[in-house]
């Protein structure tokens, strides 16, 4: 968490409320969120004016007038939050950037295992953030062949493989769990075994769940970790039909199963065991 649908919310606050705006000043709170020192951090931003905004995964970025952008990493628990100038800061705030117009942008991560670079959006592959991640889940370039490819030959669970951003980056454990019960298909299939029509369904499906979870705004969970950059809770968690619901019925039309909670890959995922038997091969 937060993964790419709320990044991408984040991304559009960010977009509609600071495109043309200019970064007046910046402090550094923690120098270990920035990659470089903060003083070239600083130089590097400072004065410029904020002329659009990207994302690939869960990295998103805010490109700045000279050509180069602001990436920023959440990772587990980083929050970009636009703000009252003077408004009181949240703790673990741990960069303030002063957006004139009595506007910040603040970024709080209490796990501080975020992080923030001054990339060229168009040289990937020399950003720490983004040369090791590979196509975006929504991208219209990724194929199920493309997929296929990747995963011919690897024996990890299809979930694992969907988790592993070098082979499709933007998907995490909670919408991983929800496209896999979609499709249907186990979590531990190994992900060499998967067919063509099963990728392709899982591409299908990819598109459908994070579609539906950007429009919801995202998933909030009970630890209402995740906010927008306007501070709004995301709706998609009333939506889950199986990520936390360990013991709910399966919502799956006709089926009286109950939701488990199993480890695939060293982490816990949520499946019904009637409709994503693992191994069983289904109709895509």
């Amino acid at each position: 968490m937060p993964e790419l649908p709320e990044v991408e919310t984040i991304r559009r606050d960010l977009h509609a409320h600071l495109c043309g705006s200019t970064i007046h000043g910046l402090s550094v709170v923690h120098p270990g969120v920035v990659l470089g020192t903060p003083e070239t951090f600083t130089d590097a931003v400072v004065g410029r004016r904020i002329v659009g905004s990207g994302r690939r995964g869960k990295v998103m970025w805010l490109d700045l007038e000279d050509g180069h952008a602001i990436a920023i990493h959440l990772r587990m628990s980083g929050q970009a939050l636009l703000v009252d100038e003077g408004a009181p800061r949240p703790p673990h705030t741990h960069l303030i950037a002063d957006l004139g117009g009595r506007r910040a942008l603040l970024y709080v991560d209490p796990r501080r295992f975020g992080r923030l670079e001054i990339i060229d959006p168009c040289a990937p592959q020399a950003s720490v953030l983004l040369r090791n991640i590979g196509p975006d889940a929504l991208s219209a370039d990724l194929c199920a062949e493309t997929l296929r490819t990747a995963a011919a030959g690897r024996r990890i669970g299809i979930k694992q493989f969907l988790l592993d951003q070098r082979f499709i980056s933007g998907i995490g454990n909670i919408y991983a769990a929800e496209i896999l019960h979609r499709v249907p298909l186990g979590p531990a299939t190994p992900a060499g075994r998967v067919t063509r029509a099963e990728m392709e369904r899982i591409l299908e499906q990819t598109h459908a769940v994070l579609g539906e979870a950007i429009a919801a705004c995202g998933t909030t969970l009970a630890d209402a970790r995740y906010r927008s950059a306007l501070g709004r809770s995301g709706e998609f968690a009333c939506m889950l039909r199986v990520y936390g619901r360990e013991g709910e019925p399966c919502r799956t039309e006709g089926c009286t199963a109950r939701i488990q909670r199993r480890t695939s890959g060293g982490r816990s995922t949520y499946l019904c065991p009637a409709c994503q038997r693992a191994g069983r091969r289904r109709r895509a």
